[in-house]
């Protein structure tokens, strides 16, 4: 069986997410090229980067999007409920939305991008018969796929398509794991926890022999073998892989910004480190990040304040994290050419717990944010009504998640949905 890059960078360094760090002899030509390309990709119109945040554990969708002028809403959460006149941010903003829904008093930052054209609120989104657990729902959302055959996910088969063969760091989660969205079956994929981390693995005893140990690796791969050699292929791969971590680390050392993210911030943490890619790697396009804690099933409020506690310290970081990255990107340049894409696996229950938190829901709300959008809300906000609930008394879907996924593929990323989601899905309209 041929070895692609992905088995070859497993086979000889143990992990994909394993890079290597080229010898000093190779760093004033990648830096070259470097340049090279950042002055390229500057003035590029047509590339697209699509960004995704996966809020883990299970968003409420409820107290995210507010349904105030729902009665009903009011009576199933009495502590945890807004009414219309609390929905002001803390410099007393309205974060009205329509004359049904508001946003979460967390969220100003993306309230403002909302005003201004670059955020569309998709709501009631879901699937069929839908999965309370984690892992099984945020299986299928990774996936596409709403069957137990689960190898690969919706970007991974994208990037199949689309991205084999390309040169470089296509796709990068910042992850321990390769989130399984973008597992593939030909392309490398990689993760990366943190850039220092991100190197060939050397004995630390003889740190004076690196550069031997990665200059006799390069010279070993650029030998010559009969074409399409099983041998040939080896020396390829290897190279390649060589050449990309080399690129991906000299290219960070050019990223500048004058943004200022916010600290103790985990997401604006993994969004800065997906800023300096996207500014500095002209070749990336597929891009990760994930934030925990959103399994709120006790405190999600602070007390008798709904305005504070745990949901709304995440909102606020989300809120918080994207406006900063949306600033890094206009500072750039490129705020016309990425697209931010967020989802959870699931909502939570319309009622309230006693805990004063939520348990697993079904359909919640979503979000896309980018100067690429039409702004605005999309969907419908589910019925509330006791006759209008599912058997289990959870929200039903009026979007499958998958039109949501086949928009971007087609509008945004340029492929044919069908052929990467296995059927047609209606087109929600947030892109043009």
């Amino acid at each position: 069986m041929p070895t692609n890059r992905r088995q070859f960078i497993k086979q000889t360094f143990g992990a994909v997410s394993v890079g290597m760090i080229a010898p000093s002899l190779f760093i004033n030509t990648a830096r070259a090229n470097t340049s090279a390309q950042q002055e390229a990709f500057a003035v590029d119109a047509n590339r697209r980067v699509l960004v995704i945040i996966e809020f883990s554990g299970g968003n409420d969708g409820l107290n995210t999007v507010i349904p105030y002028a729902d009665s009903r809403y009011a009576s199933l959460r009495p502590v945890m409920a807004f009414k219309d006149s609390e929905l002001k941010d803390a410099a007393g903003r309205s974060m009205i939305l329509s004359n049904q829904l508001g946003l979460h008093p967390a969220m100003s930052k993306i309230k403002g991008l909302y005003d201004e054209g670059k955020v569309a609120i998709v709501s009631g989104v879901g699937y069929p018969n839908a999965n309370g657990s984690h892992f099984e729902s945020a299986d299928i959302w990774h996936s596409a796929k709403l069957t137990d055959s689960r190898s690969d996910g919706w970007l991974g088969r994208y990037a199949d398509i689309a991205l084999l063969g390309k040169p470089g760091l296509s796709a990068i989660a910042i992850e321990d794991r390769l989130p399984k969205t973008l597992v593939s079956a030909n392309v490398v994929m990689s993760n990366i926890p943190n850039f220092d981390e991100y190197g060939l693995r050397t004995d630390e005893q003889y740190s004076e022999n690196r550069t031997n140990l990665v200059n006799t690796f390069l010279a070993l791969h650029q030998r010559n073998f009969p074409a399409g050699s099983f041998l040939n292929e080896e020396m390829r791969i290897g190279f390649d892989a060589v050449n990309s971590a080399l690129e991906f680390r000299s290219a960070l050392d050019h990223y500048s910004s004058s943004v200022k993210y916010p600290e103790n911030n985990s997401l604006a943490e993994g969004l800065q480190m997906l800023a300096q890619i996207i500014t500095t790697m002209p070749e990336s396009t597929l891009l990760y990040v994930q934030m925990g804690g959103f399994d709120t099933h006790s405190d999600q409020v602070n007390g008798g304040n709904k305005a504070a506690g745990q949901h709304a310290d995440l909102l606020g970081d989300f809120s918080e994290a994207v406006k900063a990255f949306s600033d890094d990107m206009s500072e750039h340049g490129l705020a016309d050419n990425v697209l931010l894409m967020q989802w959870s696996e699931f909502g939570r229950r319309p009622n309230e717990n006693k805990s004063l938190g939520t348990d697993h829901g079904t359909a919640s709300n979503l979000f896309v944010i980018g100067n690429a959008v039409r702004g605005g809300l999309y969907g419908s906000q589910p019925s509330l009504a006791v006759t209008d609930l599912d058997d289990a008394g959870n929200l039903k879907f009026n979007v499958d998640f998958r039109a949501v996924y086949a928009t971007i593929l087609d509008k945004w990323l340029r492929s044919e949905s069908r052929a990467v989601l296995g059927g047609q899905f209606e087109n929600v309209g947030f892109l043009g």
